[in-house]
C-alpha cells in the first residue's frame, strides 16, 4: 500500500496536482497544511478523486476547519499526521517523539519547517516531506505481506539518492 505525503504548497496547485498525479496507484493522500484551498482546487481535487485523503491544517490556513492533527492507518500501521507548528518543530523534535511514543504511533508525518528529512527511532518512522512548492514530497510504502513500512523523499525536479 502507498501514501503521497505533500505539504506546504503556499498556493503551488501545479506541483502538488503533479505529485499526486505521478503516483496513480497510491491508495491515500495525505495533506500536511500550508495550502488547504491548492488541496481544494478543482484540478487537485481531481486528482485525489477515487483517493483515501487526508488533511490536517497548517499555521498559514486561516480560519480552516481542517483538525490540527489527525491519525490515520495504512496496511495496519498508525499514522499520526500533523503541520508541526503547534509540536514546535522548527525548535528541534523532542515533544513531537514524546508525543508520538505517547500515542503508539507507527509513523509521524510533519509539515512547517520546509526541510525533507526521514529517520527512525525507537522503532517509529518520521518523516517531513519538505515543502511541495520546491519539488519535494514523500511516500509511505507499506508491504501487506509483511507489515513493514518504509518512509522516503522524492522531488519532482531531480533525482533522490
Amino acid at each position: 500500500m502507498r501514501a503521497i505525503v505533500v505539504s506546504d504548497s503556499h498556493g503551488d496547485t501545479v506541483s502538488l496536482e503533479k505529485a499526486i498525479r505521478l503516483h496513480r496507484s497510491a491508495d491515500m493522500v495525505i495533506f500536511l497544511g500550508d495550502g488547504e484551498r491548492d488541496l481544494f482546487s478543482r484540478s487537485v481535487s481531481e486528482a485525489v478523486e477515487n483517493k483515501a485523503l487526508v488533511a490536517v491544517r497548517g499555521n498559514c490556513d486561516f480560519y480552516s476547519q481542517l483538525p490540527d492533527e489527525e491519525f490515520t492507518s495504512l496496511g495496519g500501521k498508525k499514522i499520526y499526521c500533523l503541520h508541526g507548528h503547534t509540536k514546535g518543530v522548527k525548535h528541534g523534535f523532542e515533544m513531537l517523539e514524546h508525543e508520538a511514543e505517547l500515542k503508539g504511533a507507527d509513523i509521524v508525518i510533519h509539515g512547517h519547517t520546509h526541510e525533507p528529512r526521514t529517520s527512525y527511532l525507537n522503532g517509529i518512522w518520521y518523516m517531513c516531506p519538505g515543502s511541495i512548492k520546491t519539488g519535494w514530497y514523500g511516500i509511505i510504502d507499506i508491504d501487506e505481506k509483511t507489515g513493514s513500512a518504509i518512509c522516503y523523499l522524492k522531488n519532482l525536479y531531480f533525482e533522490v539518492k
